[in-house]
Parts: structure tokens; C-alpha cells; sequence
């Protein structure tokens, strides 16, 4: 709930016109502010229970489910976010919020399942773990670029690389 909401929220709960306080201090604003920030997280844990029965892989794009998924940053809808990067239906916007979250699963998910973009590919090579990169060298045409930044990321280190950095050497950087 952003600050200006809660502000409105406040005064509603006090019986009070917006902004006719002169000071949004003391006891009771201080119990509405509580009483309104325990109503807004109790709506937004039962609007996670309802979340949970969802099967994010074959839900509609369109549904109010997809939508609030997609537009949370919480870190409870994360697994909700690793189901979602396994679609083969993924816009671009969609891939790039992904991103954005930056979770390992969901790295190695875009990087197996999706056809992604010049910028996304470079940004799972900087980003990656080892499965987001090995997913990028399988599925993926790399340009010289791109092999040669994913080869510089890899050779820090060789031992855990070894056989990622051979492939790239067989591809020709």
C-alpha cells in the first residue's frame, strides 16, 4: 500500500475528511495506521491462499490471477513466479519482469523454455548460475559476443566451467 492509500485509508477509519488534521500524529492515528495496515495484509494473505490453488503453467494470461502474479514483487509469490517462467507462451514484457526478480530457478527456466531477445540473453550470461548458462549455450544461438562475454564470466571460474567452457570452445568464439 503505497503512502497517499494509507493516508486515505487513515482518515477513513478515523470518520475524518482527508487532510483536515493538522498533524498526522498521536494515539490515534497510530491505532488506525495499525488497524489499517493489519486489514490490507490480512486481504493480501487470503488473496495468497486463494493464489495457491493455481496452476500458473496453464492459467489464462488474461485472468486476475496471471495479472497479480505477475505485478507482485513479493517474495511469496516467487514460486508462484518459477512456474510462470516455465510457459512457452511468455511475452516480452513478461520475460523482463521476470528478469527484473532475478531469481536462479527462474534464470534457468527463461533460459531453457523461452526465445529471448539480444539484451535477455546478455542479461541471464551476467546474471546466471551455471544451469542458466548451460540452458543458454544448449538453446540458444549466441552470437561472438555473447560467447566471448559468457566465456570471460566462466574462465573466473574453470574448475566449476570446465565443461560449459569446452562447448564454447567447439562453437568457435
Amino acid at each position: 500500500m503505497e503512502e497517499l492509500e494509507l493516508r486515505i485509508a487513515i482518515y477513513e477509519r478515523l470518520g475524518l475528511e482527508f487532510g483536515c488534521l493538522p498533524s498526522e500524529s498521536g494515539n490515534d492515528w497510530q491505532r488506525a495506521k495499525d488497524e489499517v495496515l493489519e486489514e490490507q495484509r490480512q486481504i493480501e494473505f487470503e488473496k495468497l491462499q486463494q493464489l495457491k490453488k493455481i496452476d500458473y503453467v496453464k492459467v489464462d494470461k488474461e485472468s486476475d490471477e496471471y495479472k497479480t502474479v505477475m505485478n507482485s514483487k513479493s517474495l511469496q509469490m516467487q514460486v508462484f513466479h518459477i512456474a510462470i517462467s516455465s510457459r512457452n507462451d511468455l511475452t516480452i514484457e513478461d520475460i523482463e519482469k521476470l528478469l527484473i526478480i532475478g531469481n536462479k530457478d527462474i534464470l534457468i527456466n527463461l533460459a531453457k523454455n523461452q526465445n529471448l531477445s539480444e539484451l535477455n540473453i546478455n542479461e541471464i550470461i551476467e546474471k546466471g548460475t551455471y544451469l542458466a548458462r548451460k540452458n543458454l549455450i544448449n538453446s540458444h544461438e549466441l552470437n561472438s559476443e555473447q560467447k566471448t562475454l559468457l566465456f570471460d564470466k566462466m574462465k573466473e571460474h574453470k574448475n566449476l566451467y570446465s565443461d560449459l567452457i569446452d562447448l564454447i570452445k567447439q562453437t568457435n568464439i
